[in-house]
């Protein structure tokens, strides 16, 4: 049975690299030969559409608003996903969060550091994924727990992947890490962005697309 197609709004190369490579992968890291490959249980194809992001702290409020913007566009059961730093010391408000992106689009990677945390600063990258089916909207959310570099490192420049040292890499950056070989795989197995969508492909797997026209002749 062919799995449903579900698509995913963005322009973003990288995240589209990371999704194809994803899809290769077994849905649940932990599973055993019988657990299925995310390819086998959703079909994700790329658009390209514009989408509507309002400027809030909370990744959910934020996503919830961008998907619904995508399926107006698309009339498709759609994904989105926005993906932010929470500093640890900032964690009850959830700073910078849903304004991660204007700060780092205005300062880049060294502004960002100087203005916003320091070398060493604890932060959990959260990435939220947004699905919304044409009646009603599901997020899913990832988390990964790390430290802010002292200085931008690696080549990959995606986002904030050049600040943000996961826990299990040891001091490593995102894209020092992914520099290496397999290097994109194995970010992919702690990625905060890779679980928000392990969550919503769990979902699919066991509530279906829900798609508004599926019955429609």
């Amino acid at each position: 049975m062919r799995p449903p197609t579900v698509y995913y709004a963005t322009s973003s190369r990288f995240k589209r690299d990371e999704i194809e490579l994803l899809q290769g992968a077994k849905l649940d890291q932990s599973g055993g030969d019988e657990t299925p490959l995310i390819r086998d249980v959703c079909d994700f194809q790329f658009a390209d559409v514009s989408t509507d992001e309002p400027l809030e702290i909370s990744l959910e409020k934020m996503v919830d608003h961008k998907v619904r913007s995508a399926y107006r566009q698309l009339l498709t059961p759609c994904i989105v996903e926005h993906a932010g730093l929470i500093l640890e010391d900032e964690s009850a408000f959830g700073f910078p969060g849903g304004l991660t992106q204007p700060m780092w689009d205005s300062l880049s990677d060294r502004g960002f550091l100087k203005r916003v945390g320091r070398g060493g600063e604890r932060a959990v990258a959260q990435a939220v994924v947004g699905y919304c089916d044409g009646v009603k909207v599901w997020t899913f959310v990832g988390e990964t727990k790390g430290s802010l570099a002292n200085e931008p490192k690696g080549e990959r420049k995606f986002y904030w992947d050049t600040i943000f040292c996961p826990d299990e890499f040891g001091g490593k950056t995102y894209a020092e890490v992914c520099g290496e070989e397999d290097g994109l795989l194995r970010k992919l197995t702690v990625s905060q962005s890779a679980k928000a969508l392990r969550k919503f492909v769990e979902h699919l797997r066991r509530h279906g697309s829900g798609n508004l026209f599926a019955n429609v002749p």
